[in-house]
């Protein structure tokens, strides 16, 4: 079976871990001292990297209580190497909100079976500007293999990862930066006529992986999901098997979802229905809403089906950063509930898979 770098870089303390998780996948792995040497990780837990391969030469190996990182390999077909390490790449940017690596790896490299022939590569392809470079570690990846592991055996689920993913990559904002105490950070509209374009493709893909799960709106001419007139209500007819579908992906349909609204009362107007401010808004510059997990999935679906997947119209300029992240937000809580590693973290990973 052939064997490939997967430049996947994790802790020494990190790794075993790592391997109990891909396990669960039947994923054969196991790992090697990081060739590229790129980090050093000490004993209480610091971490120091290197972003240009010729300071491997000019600051030298690693102090005294340092040792280098573990690389991950993956002993399986080239095809099934590269989806792992994309869907692992792609369910980081998930877990960020934001695609914080630069340079991942989009595809692993075939190591010979020869010692000889590995360290040629190591010493003139890993340890050079360009593969150096795609040797990543972050303190998400083990939860984000996590994740890959848990969405493997569902396709559909690996493609709403990787359309998540590419939206993030496609326009984003930090999610730092939406904290409520920076109130309004960007201009929620623009006249950029390719700003439209990005902000509209970044919002089909979102809700695309949404409906990926299967936790889209079902209602129809037929099935109207609203009986409300002026206000919305909900159908029972419609909402009851909706909340059916996310009771059975894990979700607490109960859940709320905090709706980002910030500065001018600028946006579409179908926010005039969200009354129900957050504990933290002002109701001047933060205006944040606190909506159910039903009713934000419903907002998605109107901002897609009317002013993203078709023909722009006069309202497709109201759209900004703001519309982009509510939407990014819901399908990220509803892949991370489904995966049931909302809010977990490394150590609760250990428990888990102890």
């Amino acid at each position: 079976m052939p064997e490939f770098c997967s430049f996947l870089v994790f802790s020494p303390n990190e790794i075993d871990l790592i391997h109990s998780i891909c396990a669960t996948a039947n994923w054969s792995t196991r790992d090697i001292p990081d060739p590229s040497m790129r980090y050093a990780f000490s004993e209480r837990g610091g971490i120091s990297e290197l972003f240009q391969a010729s300071a491997l030469k000019d600051i030298g190996l690693w102090r005294e209580g340092q040792q280098g990182g573990r690389l991950l390999l993956l002993e399986t077909e080239k095809t099934e190497a590269d989806n792992i390490i994309q869907l692992i790449c792609a369910a980081n940017v998930i877990l960020e909100g934001f695609p914080v690596i630069k340079n991942p790896p989009t595809a692993g490299f075939e190591l010979s079976d020869d010692e000889a022939d590995r360290e040629i590569t190591f010493e003139n392809l890993f340890r050079r500007d360009g593969l150096f470079q795609w040797f990543t570690w972050h303190q998400t990846l083990p939860v984000a293999v996590a994740i890959a592991v848990e969405a493997w055996g569902n396709k559909k689920l690996v493609y709403a990862i990787h359309k998540l993913a590419h939206s993030y990559e496609t326009e984003c904002v930090t999610p730092w930066s939406m904290h409520p105490r920076n109130g309004q950070v960007f201009e929620k509209h623009t006249d950029d006529f390719a700003s439209h374009v990005g902000t509209s493709v970044a919002i089909n893909l979102a809700y695309s992986a949404i409906e990926e799960l299967d936790l889209g709106v079902k209602a129809s001419p037929d099935k109207p999901r609203s009986i409300g007139k002026g206000t919305f209500e909900w159908s029972p007819e419609v909402l009851e098997p909706f909340k059916a579908r996310l009771r059975k992906a894990g979700i607490d349909p109960e859940r709320t979802i905090d709706w980002v609204s910030r500065g001018d009362q600028s946006e579409v107007p179908v926010y005039e229905m969200l009354n129900q401010l957050t504990e933290y808004s002002d109701g001047v510059e933060v205006r944040d809403r606190k909506v159910s997990l039903p009713d934000a999935i419903n907002f998605c679906e109107f901002l897609r089906n009317t002013m993203t997947a078709h023909a722009f119209s006069s309202k497709t300029q109201r759209l900004g950063p703001y519309e982009v992240y509510n939407v990014q937000q819901v399908a990220r809580f509803l892949i991370l509930s489904k995966c049931n590693l909302w809010n977990t973290w490394t150590e609760g990973l250990r428990k888990r898979y102890n």
